[in-house]
């Protein structure tokens, strides 16, 4: 019980991290979706990535709490029904946060004018 308050409170923080975004972020943001790789990485739009992000977190949060929850995990160490949930959140919450760092940063890039003079 405790695994699925602990990946609920995981859940707020994407759901928090998304609304913090949507302040800070500029209109024409891109947030990247990773889909395993950089290589199968999509870039949404702003809109589209902030909700992308919590309805991937509240979709994993589902799953895995439905699993750990039901008869099938009744033969599991008891240790990893305790751990799945958490860990799985919190690896989806450190790349949600990791791609509104990487928004951030480029379209802080995009903004900071070019010195005069400077090679294109």
């Amino acid at each position: 019980m405790a695994a699925l308050l602990i990946g609920g409170v995981l859940l707020l923080a994407m759901v928090a991290a998304a609304g913090r975004a949507a302040v800070v972020l500029p209109a024409d943001a891109r947030i990247a979706i990773h889909c395993g790789s950089v290589e199968h990485c999509y870039l949404a739009s702003k809109r589209a990535g902030l909700v992308i992000w919590p309805t991937l977190g509240g979709f994993g949060y589902g799953v895995l709490g439905a699993v750990t929850a039901s008869s099938l995990a009744v033969g599991w160490v008891p240790g990893v029904r305790d751990v799945l949930v958490p860990a799985v959140m919190s690896v989806m919450l450190a790349f949600q946060v990791g791609a509104l760092i990487v928004a951030q940063r480029s379209s802080e890039q995009a903004a900071r004018p070019e010195p005069a003079g400077s090679p294109r």
